[in-house]
């Protein structure tokens, strides 16, 4: 047997041939331990007998679960060719599709147009109001409301039947200021006793003794950069303060609409009006009043001023309008008046105001008169 040289190194590159290995004489053999095989359980032969009924219970109750079935209804649902390919769908979709293409092109015209005449043109958006407030289009819609109610109103009122239902048209009790003048006047006799010492003659007609004693003014209010809110007619009583019904009258017959400013109005209470006085005014002195004439408890809307100003107002006259009745200040201010017609009006003034009396939008007269 040819034996091959062991490389001693790699950088020598000699080989030295491998002596032989010498025998041992003491040669120590090992015995391998001895493992122990573990014994296999013995399988001990079923009776022949009891294998044949094993074989058949297990026969039937394989028959049993192999037509067996679920109380639960596990088939999977039916499945709806429509819903899935939205065939019911595919017209609302083309013609979703042209509207936008429409625009699209609309669109790309004006653009267009808009380009070659340097804006000169209008736009598109001309038709709608682009702001960041939504107030100007509520007003918008507001007035075309508005307007839409008027068309409907002239249509009612020019509406004739064609049967004649032999009924009497109810157009002659329209209130007007003839029919209200010709109706009988009456007052109080004990109101006029302390007239007796001066020289004062009781008017003929019923026309004098309503404007005299009953005279009738009205005022219109806006709500400053909104809308107008309408007309309010207001009967006073002359003999509850002559003075103050007297100054009242002449400055709305002279239609000064900017003497009265509205300064503050409490919700569920009144508002306090005020108007300027000249220097020369009869309200700088002392004031003639009876305050039985109204009783604040069984209306409301009235006008009145407190007792504390009988002795005379100084720069101006200042009044309240209340909201309703109010039995509790009766004895302490004086009514003179008493609101007719607008009486809606009126109520609604109560949203524009706090319960300390300022107000978040302005309420101004816009005109007033004598009726």
């Amino acid at each position: 047997m040819i034996e091959l040289p062991k490389c001693v190194s790699d950088e020598s590159g000699d080989f030295i041939p491998q002596p032989p290995k010498a025998k041992s004489k003491h040669v120590v053999h090992l015995k391998r331990p001895k493992i122990e095989q573990e014994q296999k359980p013995r399988i001990k032969k079923i009776p022949k007998k009891l294998y044949g009924d094993h074989m058949k219970e297990w026969r039937e109750h394989r028959q049993r679960v192999l037509h067996i079935t679920g109380e639960v209804d596990n088939k999977p649902p039916g499945f709806q060719a429509a819903r899935a390919t939205g065939v019911h769908t595919l017209r609302e979709n083309a013609v979703c599709y042209m509207e936008r293409t429409k625009k699209n092109i609309q669109m790309l015209v004006e653009l267009s147009k808009t380009k070659r005449t340097h804006g000169v043109i209008n736009p598109f958006r001309y038709e709608r109001v682009y702001t960041m407030s939504a107030l100007p289009i509520a007003l918008k819609n507001l007035d075309r409301i508005e307007e839409e109610n008027l068309d409907i109103a002239k249509r009612i009122l020019q509406v004739v039947a064609e049967i004649d239902t032999g009924i009497k048209s109810n157009k002659g009790f329209i209130f007007n200021r003839k029919s209200f003048t010709d109706l009988p006047f009456q007052i109080n006799e004990g109101s006029l006793d302390k007239y007796k010492g001066f020289n004062f003659h009781m008017p003929e007609t019923n026309k004098e003794r309503w404007q005299l004693f009953r005279p009738r003014i009205y005022f219109d209010m806006y709500l400053k950069d909104a809308r107008p809110l309408g007309r309010v007619v207001i009967q006073l009583y002359t003999e509850a303060a002559p003075v103050v019904v007297l100054e009242i009258v002449r400055a709305c017959m002279s239609n000064k609409f900017d003497k009265f400013v509205i300064k503050r109005l409490f919700p569920s209470l009144w508002i306090d009006v005020k108007l300027s006085l000249d220097s020369n005014s009869p309200l700088l002195r002392p004031l003639e009043y009876d305050a039985k004439i109204i009783d604040h408890g069984a209306y409301g809307h009235v006008l009145s001023f407190s007792k504390e100003h009988l002795q005379g107002f100084r720069d101006h006259l200042s009044f309240a309008l209340s909201f309703k009745p109010l039995r509790v200040v009766n004895g302490s201010r004086v009514g003179f008046g008493r609101v007719i017609k607008g009486s809606k009006i009126i109520d609604c003034l109560q949203s524009y105001g706090t319960k300390n009396g300022k107000l978040f939008r302005s309420i101004i007269f816009t005109g007033c008169g004598f009726l």
